[in-house]
């Protein structure tokens, strides 16, 4: 395989197209130093889901049907949540979808932003702040209520606050993602990483762990430097693994701007040098969470020693899934995951 003309520079931002990728670029294969796992309630939990989506008419048209069904949201919630009660892996993998629908729709499209934007965006806010739905639901406001009133009586306030807190900044980077996305003249990393802290919609998922678990963290346990240290390796290592995977769907879609190794070709680089970065950010955030660890571990109790092994499915968790989907060892394939939307 000739890359003569990738190791030219990149003049124009975004120009790669996923046709003119080489065969033979070598993606990572990300390797985690510990078990994953997978919930057996992971059938159930996907057809239920599948209902409570038809129920609360969150499914538009049979192509997001067949969607849905490609993406197993169910199945994510139980390699993410492996030990979690059948009831409480139903919640998380009904949130799961409905997140992903509500991000489909309303926040992953910025050049398509309207006033059905922000009102649906501004009723995950209402919901949140007052328990209650609009005299006329939007999209999915229905079953988000659902959702809240069954987190609500099983969350202990401070959990339920914190989740609610992460949601809150997930609506306000969807905002500022858009504003970027409109105005900014050229991306920049630092910017893009940034908003993706929050917009990429992770932390959410992360102050589901210790209600999965049963075992909620004492504000102490949440609020600690290097509690909250772990929390940012493994947002920014997922983040980066998805940028890794998603790359020629991104640049397919015309959404490369979301996308870490997209921006560093956009800079000059190679898209082979590109991949390799932000590889090598994977690994280092990896090596950085492991150190973390083990220092947290040494004085930890039950709940967060559970929330520290509940942060490391959710890498492990992430990663499998995409692979079962298509059947591949993680990241062995660029395109592993274009056909997954």
């Amino acid at each position: 395989m000739n890359y003569s003309e990738y190791l030219k520079p990149v003049r124009a931002p975004f120009e790669v197209r996923a046709s003119r990728a080489p065969t033979g670029l070598n993606m990572p294969n990300l390797y985690y130093p510990w078990a994953s796992a997978c919930s057996p309630h992971a059938p159930f939990v996907e057809a239920h889901m599948q209902q409570w989506l038809t129920q609360h008419g969150l499914v538009p048209n049979e192509h997001y049907r067949a969607r849905l069904a490609r993406a197993k949201f169910g199945w994510l919630a139980a390699r993410c949540h492996p030990y979690a009660s059948m009831e409480r892996l139903q919640t998380i993998a009904n949130f799961y979808a409905w997140y992903f629908l509500i991000d489909d729709w309303f926040v992953g499209h910025t050049e398509k932003v309207s006033t059905y934007t922000i009102s649906n965006l501004t009723a995950v806010i209402d919901v949140l702040d007052s328990s209650r739905t609009g005299e006329e639901p939007v999209y999915g406001e229905t079953a988000w209520a659902d959702l809240c009133r069954d987190l609500r009586s099983n969350m202990a306030d401070a959990q339920f606050d914190r989740f609610a807190h992460a949601m809150h900044l997930w609506v306000g980077m969807a905002g500022l993602r858009m504003l970027e996305h409109t105005h900014a003249q050229a991306p920049q990393p630092h910017r893009h990483e940034a908003i993706l802290r929050h917009a990429g919609g992770l932390y959410p998922c992360f102050y589901l762990i210790d209600f999965a678990n049963d075992l909620p963290l004492s504000t102490d346990e949440h609020d600690r430097p290097n509690v909250q240290q772990l929390r940012r390796h493994t947002n920014r290592i997922v983040c980066w693994s998805s940028d890794v995977q998603h790359l020629g769907m991104d640049i397919r879609q015309s959404a490369p701007r979301r996308n870490a190794v997209a921006l560093y070709t956009s800079q000059g680089y190679s898209l082979q040098h590109s991949v390799d970065r932000v590889s090598e950010r994977i690994r280092t955030e990896l090596e950085a969470f492991l150190r973390t660890a083990t220092v947290v571990k040494e004085n930890a109790g039950p709940a967060l020693s559970h929330y520290i092994s509940g942060l490391k499915h959710w890498m492990s968790g992430y990663r499998d899934w995409l692979a079962a989907q298509h059947g591949t060892r993680p990241f062995a394939e660029p395109d592993a995951a274009i056909t997954a939307w």
